[in-house]
């Protein structure tokens, strides 16, 4: 069997396990399991090797990789990979999202909101082998990578058809709705 064929089996079986556990309805709870088995998928890292999903200059230093999303657009599995840096502001998603550790290290912070104001950190969570965290829909949390890391982001629905999500934007101090833009890799096979 090939890579690819290994991979990609590798992965719907991981998937197969996300929609059992999103079927049973999401919580702490069921966002806890989706991060262990995606950990579980990370183990296998001789199918996810960085010099099979390299991060691309053109895309301010992080590219998603599509692994997986079903036709309706929901599960979707994506690989993050940064060659050195890049931050993300505090953010929502609209829907659930778990983040897995594959190699390097992504500091998340997760923030308690007081009102309309602005975002207070309440815990900070660094992503690595071994490390995952989960978020419900209406949780916010900001994005932090110096000096490189591949990993696994899997959402209950695409990013690229979810709706406006709410940014922080500390310049201005206010909360501000934008659209996911950036582009994604479809690296299914």
């Amino acid at each position: 069997m090939t890579v690819n064929n290994l991979r990609a089996a590798a992965i719907a079986d991981a998937m197969c396990d996300i929609r059992e556990i999103d079927a049973t309805g999401i919580d702490r709870n069921s966002i806890e399991l989706i991060g262990k088995r995606l950990l579980e998928l990370a183990k296998n890292r001789d199918l996810f090797p960085w010099s099979d999903f390299p991060s691309l200059a053109s895309n301010d230093g992080s590219t998603l990789y599509l692994l997986s999303q079903d036709e309706d657009h929901r599960f979707a599995l994506y690989i993050q990979s940064v060659a050195d840096a890049t931050e993300a502001p505090p953010h929502d998603h609209l829907t659930w999202a778990c983040i897995a550790g594959i190699e390097g290290e992504e500091i998340n912070r997760r923030y308690d909101l007081e009102g309309a104001g602005e975002p207070k950190i309440s815990e900070e969570v660094c992503v690595e082998e071994g490390v995952a965290i989960g978020f419900l829909p209406d949780d916010v949390h900001s994005i932090h990578v110096q000096g490189g890391a591949l990993n696994f982001h899997c959402y209950g629905n695409d990013l690229l058809k979810l709706p406006a999500r709410n940014y922080w934007n500390a310049k201005l101090g206010v909360w501000l709705k934008k659209k996911v833009r950036f582009p994604i890799i479809d690296a299914r096979v």
